[in-house]
């Protein structure tokens, strides 16, 4: 695998010229990680900036009775973790690998030094951080106010912005969902969750071919009407 393209497709580094991303891939551990390992806890913090190249990451908080939340799921070209100074998650963070995947490693004191000097970058990291929080915010709106469809579409309308492609009306959701997946991030069982995700196909508003495809824009006056 191409370590220096794959470099090149983290959103982060995207439009860095190559002798920066040559310093970045001298700086960085390449690291294949199996289906269903746990890449951090709380339990094993690790302080490190995750590159994820290619794969499917969750992100997700865990209370003390077991029952989980997912916070995020991160496919190709995002990144997470934190080092003393920059995070992008916190100390109550789990992450684990939903697919084979391949991540790069940078130590904090490499990723702290390679923002002193390159501003851009310092930037760039902040673009995501406010965009992650953005995120944050809005779904955890939708999650106290809303019932559990309309929380279920925004969710579906959201990743597919993030991930998808549009062909006609319909636009694709690129990574791999289970139903406990959407359960999880929504706050809701996975039994109401599989009722509502086959009345939506019913109605027509979403359809599963080798990927889910979700009717963006009429999805997205129904839910600036709610």
């Amino acid at each position: 695998m191409d370590k220096l393209m794959l470099l090149s497709e983290i959103n982060l580094f995207n439009e860095l010229p190559m002798d920066e991303l040559k310093l970045i891939d001298e700086l960085s551990e390449m690291r294949p990680v199996k289906k269903g390992t746990v890449i951090l806890s709380p339990d094993q913090p690790i302080e490190a900036l995750f590159l994820l190249k290619r794969g499917q990451v969750r992100l997700y908080h865990m209370n003390a009775q077991g029952k989980q939340l997912t916070m995020d799921i991160l496919v190709d070209g995002n990144i997470f973790g934190e080092t003393s100074s920059l995070s992008l998650t916190d100390n109550e963070i789990y992450a684990e690998a939903m697919t084979d995947t391949y991540l790069c490693i940078i130590g904090k004191s490499e990723f702290e030094g390679l923002i002193e000097q390159n501003p851009k970058i310092a930037v760039k990291f902040i673009n995501i951080l406010s965009g992650r929080l953005k995120e944050v915010y809005s779904l955890s709106e939708k999650i106290a106010y809303s019932d559990v469809k309309y929380r279920l579409l925004y969710l579906l309308l959201k990743l597919s912005e993030r991930t998808g492609t549009r062909k006609g009306e319909w636009q694709s959701i690129n990574m791999k969902l289970t139903h406990q997946d959407m359960a999880n991030m929504i706050g809701a069982t996975r039994e109401t969750t599989s009722a509502i995700l086959s009345q939506l196909k019913q109605d027509g508003l979403i359809k599963k071919q080798l990927r889910m495809h979700i009717q963006a824009d009429e999805v997205k006056e129904m839910l600036e009407l709610s």
